[in-house]
């Protein structure tokens, strides 16, 4: 052995730095056979002090020049390059010096056969078939106290079961060995196995966080980093101010969405969410010119196994592009509304003008009226866009009393010339005055589309009934007709902007998909709510829903 190899025994023997299963073959022997040769020679030593005759005796001299032998055995033989239980002959060869030692001293020293208790912990502690190692064992034991019995002729029967006593000691060891090392391995080859599932969780998680295109963050209770995958890395990098390689928190170039103030530290994500702040799609603008990123940020602590706050996930989306689509999108309606909002009201205009004329003809009269009426169809289309293009949060609206019932009817009236000309029968059915809180305008818009709405999409000779009424605290408005009706697939969809249903599409009627979403938007500002059920050539039944006044 060399000198590093023996180091690292010591290691093991005296301070426990290395653990005996991560060792190699050969110090295992090693030290699986030591402590037999450290407690002959303390045998070795008494001897010395009470009967130093025994130590010339062939029996002694000869079981200890075997032990030493094989310890030197234990160093010199290349373990590795022989199957794993080869190892086994050297406890199973310790027996014989122990039977030449013991007859030769036991006058002197009791309870030598004893020390047999070594090789059967290595035996039956080496994992390899418990039941074949206890087996050899137990025979083991028996050839060292019966053999010398045999070869001086003393194997008479009380002989022989006087000395069964320290087998069967021996034996009760091997399985108590056997028993304990086959539970270790079984719990040591548990523990791999979840250490393993552990470990490929790890990299599974490592490696889909690296892979979504959501950057994610994780602090501990603390607020130091314990993990950063490589898309927040990236958003980080666009934060850190130009010439910088890492700051602090405070430092990075962090923007609210439409401002040139940095934030606060108390208001940075960060620092809000180390407060036991839930953070939810938060808009923010990480560094500044062309290489600036938009984000929208959310946060939520986590917790330990014990319950207990163990630190706090921030997870960022790059919206960068969603967010400059939308503004495009918004920029260009609002300007081909506004582009479209001039010609259209000259049109309607000298429209108005013309129909004044007495000359006109009454076929002339009656085309003028249905280009007014398709203008101001055009023109209500335009509007429908241009409220669709106003930026951020929709304005409060202003709150007067109105009568539902009143309102209703006024919106049929305005109507009836639309459905007297596609031969549709249009009623009211109202219960009385239905008192509301709400804006004028914004409630006659949402009437207005649902009405015209009904006529656009039914057939000649069919129906329309408005019915207004008391449902406990709300005030209710049904529009009912019997026209194409709406696919199920296309009822999830009705109420969003610049969507229309398949059945709308191809019925040829002209529309934007704009006007039942912000119908609908109008209605839970008044703290209504707009609902729709259809079915396929049948009709449709829309609901509008506001809270009754008194």
């Amino acid at each position: 052995m060399t000198g590093d190899e023996v180091e690292k025994l010591l290691d093991v023997l005296v301070l426990a730095q290395n653990r005996f299963h991560d060792l190699g073959m050969r110090r295992k022997a090693v030290l699986s056979q030591l402590p037999l040769n450290v407690t002959l020679l303390l045998v070795t030593g008494v001897l010395v002090a009470v009967d130093p005759r025994t130590l010339s005796t062939r029996g002694f001299v000869a079981g200890q020049v075997i032990v030493l032998v094989l310890l030197g055995l234990c160093a010199a033989v290349p373990w590795q390059r022989l199957p794993g239980w080869a190892v086994l002959a050297i406890p199973l060869l310790d027996f014989v010096p122990l039977a030449l030692i013991r007859p030769s001293v036991g006058g002197v020293i009791s309870g030598l056969g004893l020390l047999a208790v070594f090789p059967v912990i290595w035996l039956s502690g080496s994992g390899y078939g418990p039941r074949l190692t206890v087996a050899l064992s137990a025979f083991a034991s028996l050839l060292m106290v019966w053999l010398p019995l045999l070869v001086l002729g003393a194997a008479e029967p009380h002989n022989l079961v006087s000395e069964i006593v320290v087998p069967f000691m021996l034996v009760a060891v091997a399985i108590s060995i056997a028993v304990l090392t086959m539970s270790g391995l079984a719990q040591q080859r548990r523990a791999e196995e979840l250490l393993a599932r552990s470990e490929t969780r790890q990299r599974l998680l490592d490696t889909v966080l690296d892979t979504v295109d959501v950057g994610v963050l994780v602090l501990d209770r603390e607020g130091k980093d314990v993990f950063m995958n490589t898309k927040q890395r990236q958003l980080y990098l666009a934060s850190v101010p130009p010439g910088a390689v890492e700051v602090d928190e405070s430092e990075l170039l962090l923007y609210r969405d439409g401002s040139e103030q940095l934030l606060p530290a108390e208001e940075r994500p960060v620092n809000r969410a180390l407060a036991g702040e839930q953070l939810s799609h938060e808009i923010f603008r990480l560094g500044r010119g062309p290489e600036s990123r938009t984000v929208s940020i959310s946060a939520r602590e986590f917790e330990d196994a014990t319950g207990e706050r163990a630190g706090t996930v921030l997870a960022c989306s790059d919206v960068t592009e969603v967010v400059a689509a939308v503004r495009a999108r918004d920029s260009f309606l609002a300007a081909m509304s506004h582009e479209f909002r001039t010609p259209l009201t000259s049109l309607l205009g000298y429209a108005e003008l013309l129909q004044d004329d007495p000359s006109l003809s009454p076929a002339a009269l009656s085309d003028l009226q249905v280009m007014s009426r398709n203008a101001r169809h055009l023109r209500k289309m335009v509007d429908d866009i241009l409220a669709a293009s106003i930026e951020g949060s929709t304005p409060d609206l202003p709150r007067v009393r109105l009568d539902l019932s009143r309102l209703v009817r006024q919106a049929a009236a305005s109507a009836a010339p639309d459905a007297e000309a596609r031969s549709i029968a249009l009623t009211v059915e109202a219960d009385g005055a239905l008192p509301i809180l709400g804006d004028g305008s914004g409630v006659v818009r949402i009437l207005d589309n649902l009405v015209s709405n009904a006529l656009k999409y039914s057939d000649e000779g069919t129906k329309v009934t408005l019915v207004a009424e008391r449902d406990g605290e709300w005030a209710v408005c049904s529009v009912i007709d019997e026209g194409f009706g709406i696919a199920p697939g296309d009822l999830r969809r009705v109420f969003t902007r610049f969507q229309r249903g398949d059945a709308a599409l191809r019925s040829g009627v002209p529309g934007t998909g704009l006007g039942l979403a912000l119908a609908q938007e109008v209605a839970e500002l008044l703290g209504g709510q707009l609902e729709v059920t259809s079915q396929l050539g049948v009709g449709s039944v829309f609901t509008l829903r506001l809270p009754l006044a008194d």
